[in-house]
């Protein structure tokens, strides 16, 4: 395993690899926390690791919360480093801050349910890997103020 790549260097399918190796597990929330970091690096041009902070709304209480170990896995933010919060709320919802630039991130609502109600949680994992952001998530990028 090569952890100096940076996250956004991975291919989805191996970023999934990792996260499943990390998480324990393969499942939805995992993965949409996955998709989420990859979108935050992504829209703040930032390569992840270092000078990027992530403050994560949805507690510690799973299934939600295992979105928290995908947005470690994509983004590099890690708790010991001190650049990932997770503050209770069971919101699947986080923020992240590089370069000057803030972009919250929500999952959708109506994901949420599917994801708690499904009788094939892998599956629908895969399928979550390969979503359009836009069927995945709301966000809004700005400005630090």
């Amino acid at each position: 395993m090569r952890w100096h790549r940076i996250p956004q260097d991975e291919e989805p399918e191996a970023l999934l690899s990792l996260g499943i190796r990390l998480h324990g597990h393969l499942g939805p929330f995992m993965v949409a926390g996955l998709r989420m970091g990859r979108l935050a690096l992504r829209l703040l041009g930032h390569p992840g690791y270092h000078g990027i902070q992530a403050v994560v709304e949805t507690g510690t209480t799973p299934p939600i919360s295992c979105m928290i170990d995908g947005i470690q896995m994509a983004t590099g933010c890690t708790t010991g480093k001190g650049n990932l919060v997770v503050r209770d709320g069971g919101e699947p919802r986080a923020t992240f801050v590089a370069g000057g630039k803030t972009l919250r991130v929500q999952l959708k609502p109506q994901l949420v349910e599917e994801f708690r109600t499904t009788e094939e949680p892998e599956e629908l994992a895969r399928r979550v890997l390969h979503l359009p952001e836009e069927e995945l998530f709301t966000w809004e990028l700005s400005p630090l103020s």
